[in-house]
């Protein structure tokens, strides 16, 4: 599949916003400005710049969650500064500051509540992707995202096996970053490769480098026209968590001399070097983009700052914490 230049730079662009907006959040945490244990997505910024450059280029429209790590696709769907806002618990967020990072939601702009257990949440998406096809919504599909620990749950296997009965119009995709918390994915599955679990369900599955945002693109952009024709199938990404399972988790379970020279496995370096190869960076460019986005994300930053904090009983509401009635509107 051939991107233009103006596409490559695109993507360039995301996979450097979605490294500054890895380091502003630890940065923020870490000062007090923004309160939990969110995942940083530091890493594995070639997994997010792939999938926006296939919703970009694709007509498919995509509805679903996203691995906690993908904090750009989530703020790409709802709006930069609503995102930040909300991780920053502030009125001016998405959901008026009461859903933080784990729950943010946004039916119009496709983005689904995510579960609050992990390995519910492709059940709830093969569900909303199920009732697309009964409403006869034509290249309109459910995009599960997931890791590569959650993948394990019960769950997950019982809305492959309803998508692949019913052929439903969803993509399962497995962000896999090597460990679940702190558990090696070796210690979880004895499969080398986590797709070929779609194989049970005589679904296709693919794995992919996921430190290359082309090849990320490219099978989402695949695994997206099969299932808007009714193909429900498996993209895994595989790719390495630079940080811990949350910001602040001391990681005594991992050995972290690799953190020695984080330039040799770094995505974002190696799609730089790729695109200076290709005459579309150059030092100049790279400094540029840089510093767009790091403005931007600033900039949202210092606005959400501005905002009211959610109220406790904005917090507490349980109308808006809960749907009110049996099947109401989220």
């Amino acid at each position: 599949m051939n991107f233009s230049n103006e596409e490559l730079l695109d993507m360039y662009s995301d996979i450097v916003k979605s490294r500054v907006l890895g380091e502003k959040i630890v940065e923020y945490i870490f000062s007090g400005k923004i309160a939990g244990a969110i995942h940083p997505c530091l890493g594995q910024e070639a997994v997010s710049a792939g999938i926006l450059t296939a919703f970009k280029k694709s007509d498919i429209v995509t509805y679903g969650t996203e691995t906690h790590r993908a904090q750009t696709v989530m703020a790409h769907r709802v709006g930069w500064k609503p995102f930040i806002a909300e991780l920053l618990g502030r009125t001016g967020g998405c959901n008026d500051g009461i859903s933080g990072e784990y729950h943010i939601h946004d039916l119009k702009n496709g983005q689904l509540p995510a579960a609050g257990a992990l390995g519910g949440t492709w059940a709830e998406i093969a569900g909303f992707a199920w009732a697309l096809k009964n409403d006869g919504k034509k290249r309109q599909i459910g995009f599960a995202p997931y890791g590569d620990g959650a993948i394990s749950q019960g769950a997950t296997y019982e809305a492959m096996n309803i998508a692949a009965l019913f052929k439903l119009p969803i993509l399962f995709f497995i962000e896999n970053n090597g460990i679940a918390m702190s558990t090696p994915v070796e210690n979880q599955s004895p499969l080398e490769n986590l797709a070929d679990r779609a194989a049970a369900f005589n679904m296709k599955g693919v794995t992919v480098d996921g430190d290359d945002p082309v090849a990320v693109a490219e099978a989402v952009l695949n695994g997206m026209e099969l299932a808007a024709n009714n193909e429900p199938n498996v993209v895994e990404v595989k790719t390495m968590r630079w940080e811990g399972h949350y910001v602040g988790d001391p990681q005594k379970y991992r050995d972290l001399s690799y953190k020695e020279d984080l330039d040799s496995i770094c995505p974002v370096v190696r799609f730089e070097k790729r695109l200076i190869e290709l005459g579309i960076l150059d030092d100049e460019i790279i400094k540029a983009v840089r510093e767009s986005q790091t403005k931007e994300i600033v900039e949202g930053f210092d606005e959400g700052l501005s905002q009211n904090i959610a109220t406790k009983e904005q917090v507490l509401d349980y109308n808006r914490v809960y749907s009110n009635n049996a099947g109401g509107e989220l």
